[in-house]
Formats: structure tokens, C-alpha cells, sequence
């Protein structure tokens, strides 16, 4: 990609020249994919680094990263050779540099392409236009569907092109650039295209030109916020085939990408190689990862796996879209946003505009059942054009098996429900138990536990406050249950931010038990357990809570980047007496715990050690035995910052695990190269990191001697699912195979 210049602290809007060797290449012949390396497929990343400076030549040769582009002789339509691109989650941009710089004079761009499979896949054709007003690369954009096979021309007049930032326009012209990422897609790894013969077409021979096409505009999402304003929506009903339609009258934003309907029940492959796709995980440079890796393409939209009583399990993805599988073995789902969320948002709520939160980070994304099989879930909306107090933490019950939903406001935004922990089983007696605080940490924490009425619609008591300077009882990732009924008991656990009387900050976090009595609705005295991490005022020191079968109460306090104390109960359902707090594993971060029938304990957590890498790894104990040494389950391909809000549930009948996650994480920290190969694969969020009052470039890479990252938000991206069978024993990607019913189990079908 072509670059700037950056002095400290300000921005210079300046292009590189263009290499002499590409400035002399014949751009005709470029164009027509008869030059070896006119086309490449990443970042010019060595015409500002050594290749020995990038991170990525300790895994990769710079070569095979900007090799998705072959010349190949098997589908030629012009010369000798066409370009054969394929694996794009791999291999997502490809670009060419040897272009006229001033198309004035042309009407329209084509080329022809040779599709393998009619994927459907929507790929952007970029045009590098950048005007040096701007702090990010300007373009001007126009998509095609891949929706033949064999040989297309497509056409494309300039007239079609929109602006992507604020291009220079035709007469300032440094690239072209195809963009199978951009906007938040996941492309379709069996999409193989031919590539050949592309030429521009001058104004005095378009009128005899083949019939244009007339691709739709690019969908450049608004750049203030991530979803459009009113919109004819259109969702699956549970029956996966007949769709309902309505109008959302009021502009959506969503935290991650949108749900994309046309992946249900596909018909390629889910796994390119599956023997392969299975933990550890090593991700390799620069950003490739579980699609990228393995060609990871689920018939499903991955997200936060929930487990019925019943067995039927759930994929909860964006807060409001629930994924089944039904007994055909295709999958079946239905968005709760356009019939649920909008209406009362809209007339009860009075909002003008909706934001879901809804990454798993701020919100519950979990899926609950009561004994009688109703479904219990929270969602997190908001108003952007109010202020803070229109934060909403509202509960959806359904008594239909998720169809139809009833909708309750809640005292405070920060909710969890509690959570399936393995012997917590008492809790499927009512409602579940809903946690809440008032703000972040120190606040107060509360317990309440819906009552059902007569006709089967709810009642919420008023909340019983648990103590007034906790942290949340809300973890963003772990899924650490901080609840556990047994009987008419609530065991709770909760970390404060407090030095106490005769220790100090180092000594870390203090963690408290405590039992609330449902039948009298009165609580414990607290019971101070342990201390958590180094600093008694990080918030990331939060406990985790499970029970045995015995009764026996295990409790996690986490550290942040530390080692985790584990404790537990001298007797069961006991909380006055617990073990010497045991220091277990370094580096770990975001624990939760859960207990299966043999009474093992897993908990997986963001796992920095040895080094600042951040894995997931996997912590186990088995019954009477030492906790085992972490087991990787992700493995980043170079230090520094990921968070990847992930979630470990069990299965309550086959005690199959999930450990569900984000690959791309919402908060990264980046080196100059990263960017730059970040941005070539999404140029919409170079857009968004460098519209940010302030902004500013990172400065080299990892092994060059001046060097400084910057952290960016993006949204999070390709949702995971890793799934293990055996306890903990191996893991694997998940597939649809993984969610279909069990010979035997009962479940209640979807009507």
C-alpha cells in the first residue's frame, strides 16, 4: 500500500513516490496479469521496513504473505497468463500499483474473471485515490457479487464508484485494489477467481463497449456510527425458511458486525482440513487466524453457546439473533431486534435511536431456562442521543421456546443471570438469580430473583443490596459465575476495591462469600476468603464461584497478569471456614470455573506467560489432584494486547465443552507495520482509528530500535468456537456436527 511520512505529533499527507522499477513496469501488461509480482497481496510493508524487522519473518517469509496472487495458465481469456486468486480469508487484499495515474478520459474499468463457484461472495474493487487532506488513504470504491461461474466480464462505469473517505478523484489515481474484508465481511474461502484482461475503457469506444453491469453501491457504513438509519429488515423465523419482514423505524447501532444470513446452511465444507483444526491454535502473522488458518467457514454465525436443561443447545450471536439446530440437521434462527427490541425501545423506553451493546464485554450474553422450560436472557440498549442515564438493562422471557418474548426494564444496566455451573442445578427451580450493580467499581451490588405470577408473566422484587463498594458482579470475559444456588441458598461472591486493616495495596483485591436466603430473602454477614492479583485497587480482580457434588464450595480470585488463588469451602454449603488460598499459574487473567459431574475443574483464562503474549489456556483440576500446568488453547503469533471477551460453558447433559471468543480482538495495539497490513484489509477502519481527535500513527515495528504502538478499538470480528469432547483432553473447532441432538436427549423442537 502506498505510504506517508510521519513527524512526532503531526500527521504529513504525503504520498510515497512510486518505486522507480514500478513506475517503468508496463501497466497494460500489469493490468493484464501477464508481469510476475504486479500484483501482490499484502502491504508494501518492505518499502518502509527490512524484512528481518517485521515481526512476521519469525514465522512467515514476507513472500508467502504478498503471494495470493499466481499467474496461472489454466483459465487464460487474455495472453499467456491470468491471475488466480484464491483463499481469500487468507489472502482477503490483493493490489497493483502499476496504473496511470490520470483517468481522465476513461469512462469505465473491466476485466475478466473466471469463477470456480457462484459463492455469492461481495467483493469491493478500491480504487487508491488519496488526496492528502485527509490522515487515512482515500478511495474511491464499487462491488460485484460473484454470483456465476465460468467466464464474466464485469464492467464497471467510474460513475458507479462512491467516495471512501475523500478522494482525490480520477486524476490522482496510485492503485487498484480488490477488498474481500472491508465493511466487516467474512468472505467465502471457496471462492477461486481467474483474474485477466483488466483494462480501462476510454469515453470514445464505451458506447460499444459490452452491456455494463450496474453493481450495487459499495455499503460503506456510516461513519459517525456502525448501522444504518430506518431499514426494511428481514429475519429467519425459527422454522429457518419463512422470512417476516418490518420496518425498523429506529436507526440500529450495533458493537459488532451485523449478522449475515446468507452463511445459515451453506453448502461447502465447514473446515478446509478438519484433522487439523484443533488446539493449540498458532496464529501467524499478519492477523491470519481461525478462517485464515484453517478455511473456517461455519454454517452458522458463531457466538455464545448456551445448553438447555434439556440439552438443546443455543448460538446467541449480536444480543439478539438465537441459532438452533433442528432435527433435519439444518440450522434454524430468528432475530428478536425488529419485533422485540425496536417496539420497545421505541414506545416504552421513548429512545430516538437504539444502540445494542451487545460484544459480551458490557452485556449478559448468555441464554437461561427455568425448570418449566421458559428462556431467560439480558440485553444492554442504549440512546446515543441522550445521555448516560439512558442505559437500559432490560430481561426477555419467553415461554414458547424462544419465539416469543416478554420484555422487563431492570433497576440497572450491569446484570448478569447465574450462570450453569455444574451442580448449581437448584437454580432451575424459578427465574434465575439476577446480579446487578450500579455502576463501575466501587458501587453497590444487588440480588434479585423474579417471581412467577398465576398467568406465567413476572414479577421483579425490589433488589437486595450486597454490599456498597464492590466491583461489578458483571466479568467481561471468563464468564465467571459469581452465583450458585443450592436448595433456597444463594452462594455469592464478590471482589472490593479496598486496602483493609493491616495490609497493603500489594497484598491485592479482597474477596468475600456471602449466602442469600431465598425463603426469608435476607443475607449473610460476609466472609472475607482471599485476596486477588498485586493491587487492591485493579477491577480485573474479580472471584469465580463454582460447587462440587459434594457440596464443597471452589472459588477462584483472579489476579491481572498474575497468578489466580484458588480456595475452597473446609465444609459444604459452608461459607464460615476455607482452605489456605493456593497461588496457581502465572500470567493468568480472567478466570471463571466450572465443575462437572467427576467433579473436575476447568477455567480458562487470558494466559501471559511466559512472555506478554496473550493466549487462552486452559486450567484444569481433577478431583483429590493439583491443579495440571495451563494447556494453550490460542496462541497469538506476537506479543502485546488482545482480549478476546471469551466464554467457557458446559454442556449440562453431555458435559461437552465450549470456549467461545472473538479472534479479532475490540481492542488491539499496534506497530507501524501492523497498521499498515491491518488497514490494507480494512480500509474502512483506517478511516474510523485516524477520524479520533488526536490520532496519530504507531512508529516502527517490533525489532526496530525506534518503535511505539498505538491502541485502537475496533470493533471484534470472526467470532470462534473451540469444542472438546473429552473433558478438557483435546479441543477442536466447532462445527454443526457439534450442536446436533444427541441420540436420546430430549429436547423441545422449534416450531
Amino acid at each position: 500500500m502506498f505510504h506517508r511520512c510521519m513527524i512526532p505529533s503531526i500527521v504529513l499527507c504525503i504520498v510515497t513516490p512510486l518505486a522507480g522499477a514500478t513506475q517503468q513496469r508496463d501497466w497494460r501488461a500489469a493490468l493484464d496479469f501477464e508481469v510476475a509480482g504486479a500484483w501482490t497481496s499484502e502491504a508494501d510493508l518492505l518499502e518502509e521496513f527490512t524484512e528481518e524487522q517485521l515481526w512476521s519473518s519469525r514465522h512467515t517469509p514476507f513472500a508467502e504473505l504478498a503471494g495470493g496472487v499466481v499467474l496461472s495458465a489454466e483459465h487464460v481469456k487474455s495472453g499467456t497468463f491470468s491471475g488466480r486468486w484464491a483463499d481469500h480469508p487468507r489472502f482477503p487484499t490483493i493490489h497493483c500499483r502499476s496504473v496511470p495515474s490520470d483517468w481522465r478520459g476513461y469512462k469505465g474499468i473491466a476485466f475478466h474473471a473466471y469463477a470456480e463457484d457462484a459463492t455469492g461472495e461481495r467483493i469491493t474493487l478500491g480504487i487508491a485515490s488519496d488526496s492528502g487532506a485527509t490522515p487515512y488513504h482515500d478511495w474511491m470504491i464499487a462491488d460485484f457479487v460473484v454470483d456465476w461461474t465460468g467466464w464474466r466480464e464485469v464492467t464497471i462505469p467510474l460513475a458507479n464508484f462512491g467516495p471512501l473517505g475523500s478522494p482525490a478523484g480520477w486524476t490522482t489515481v496510485q492503485g487498484i485494489y480488490f477488498f474481500a474484508k472491508i465493511f466487516d465481511r467474512q468472505p467465502n474461502p471457496h471462492t477461486v477467481l481467474h483474474l485477466d484482461g483488466m483494462r480501462l475503457i476510454p469515453e470514445s469506444i464505451a458506447s460499444a463497449a459490452p452491456p455494463l453491469l450496474d453493481p450495487e453501491r459499495p455499503r460503506a457504513p456510516n461513519r459517525s456510527r456502525p448501522s444504518s438509519s430506518s431499514k426494511e429488515a428481514t429475519a429467519s423465523m425459527p422454522d429457518g425458511r419463512a422470512p417476516i419482514t418490518g420496518t425498523t423505524t429506529l436507526p440500529v447501532a450495533s458493537c459488532v458486525p451485523a449478522f449475515d444470513p446468507s452463511v445459515m446452511n451453506h453448502r461447502w465444507p465447514e473446515l478446509r482440513e478438519p484433522a487439523v483444526a484443533t488446539a493449540p491454535i498458532q496464529y501467524l502473522p499478519y492477523f491470519r487466524r481461525e478462517r485464515a488458518l484453517f478455511g473456517y467457514y461455519p454454517r452458522f454465525q458463531p457466538g455464545v453457546v448456551s445448553v438447555s436443561p434439556g440439552g438443546q443447545a443455543w448460538v446467541r450471536y449480536a444480543g439478539h439473533v438465537l441459532q438452533t439446530m433442528g432435527r433435519d440437521g439444518d440450522w434454524v434462527w430468528r432475530s428478536v431486534l425488529d419485533d422485540v427490541l425496536v417496539p420497545y425501545a421505541r414506545d416504552v423506553l421513548g429512545f430516538k435511536e437504539l444502540t445494542l451493546n451487545n460484544m459480551g464485554s458490557s452485556d449478559d450474553a448468555s441464554i437461561r431456562w427455568d425448570a418449566d422450560g421458559d428462556a431467560y436472557k439480558l440485553c444492554f440498549v442504549s440512546d446515543p442521543t441522550g445521555n448516560w442515564r439512558t442505559r437500559t438493562g432490560v430481561l426477555l422471557h419467553s415461554r414458547d421456546n424462544l419465539q416469543t418474548w416478554d420484555v422487563y426494564r431492570l433497576p440497572w444496566y450491569m446484570a448478569r443471570l447465574e450462570k450453569a455451573l455444574g451442580h448449581n442445578r437448584d437454580r432451575l427451580k424459578r427465574p434465575p438469580v439476577i446480579l446487578m450493580a450500579r455502576y463501575f467499581a466501587p458501587t453497590q451490588i444487588f440480588i434479585t430473583i423474579p417471581r412467577k405470577r398465576a398467568d406465567g408473566t413476572l414479577e421483579i422484587p425490589e433488589p437486595v443490596l450486597i454490599c456498597e463498594d464492590a466491583m461489578p458482579m458483571s466479568a467481561h470475559s471468563g464468564e465467571a459465575g459469581m452465583a450458585a444456588t443450592v436448595g433456597d441458598t444463594v452462594f455469592m461472591v464478590y471482589g472490593r476495591l479496598a486496602v483493609l486493616d493491616g495490609h497493603t495495596k500489594e497484598d491485592g483485591a479482597p474477596a468475600y462469600a456471602v449466602t442469600y436466603d431465598i425463603s426469608t430473602g435476607t443475607l449473610s454477614e460476609p466472609v472475607l476468603i482471599g485476596f486477588g492479583g498485586k493491587n487492591a485497587k485493579d477491577n480485573h480482580n474479580w472471584p469465580a464461584l463454582t460447587v462440587d457434588s459434594r457440596g464443597h464450595l471452589h472459588v477462584i480470585v483472579n489476579g491481572h497478569h498474575d497468578p489466580f488463588r484458588y480456595t475452597r469451602s473446609v465444609h459444604p454449603l459452608d461459607i464460615g471456614a476455607w482452605t489456605e488460598p493456593e497461588t496457581v499459574a502465572k500470567g493468568t487473567t480472567y478466570a471463571g470455573l466450572l465443575c462437572d459431574s467427576q467433579d473436575t475443574l476447568y477455567s480458562v483464562t487470558r494466559h501471559a506467560d511466559p512472555g506478554y503474549y496473550f493466549r487462552l489456556s486452559l486450567h484444569r483440576k481433577r478431583a483429590g489432584q493439583p491443579w495440571e500446568a495451563p494447556k494453550n488453547l490460542v496462541v497469538p503469533h506476537n506479543p502485546y494486547y488482545e482480549v478476546y471477551y471469551h466464554k467457557l460453558v458446559m454442556d449440562p447433559v453431555t458435559e461437552r465443552l465450549f470456549l467461545c471468543y472473538w479472534s479479532q480482538s475490540a481492542s488491539i495495539c499496534l506497530f507501524r507495520d501492523e497498521f499498515r497490513a491491518y488497514a490494507y484489509v480494512r480500509p474502512d477502519r483506517e478511516i474510523d482509528f485516524l477520524s479520533v481527535k488526536d490520532a496519530v500513527l504507531p512508529i516502527g515495528a517490533v525489532n526496530t530500535k525506534e518503535r511505539k504502538y498505538q491502541f485502537y478499538s475496533p470493533k471484534p470480528s470472526e467470532p470462534s468456537i473451540l469444542v472438546s469432547h473429552d473433558h478438557g483432553d483435546t479441543w477442536r473447532l466447532a462445527v454443526s456436527a457439534d450442536f446436533a441432538p444427541s441420540p436420546g436427549r430430549a429436547r423441545r423442537e422449534p416450531r
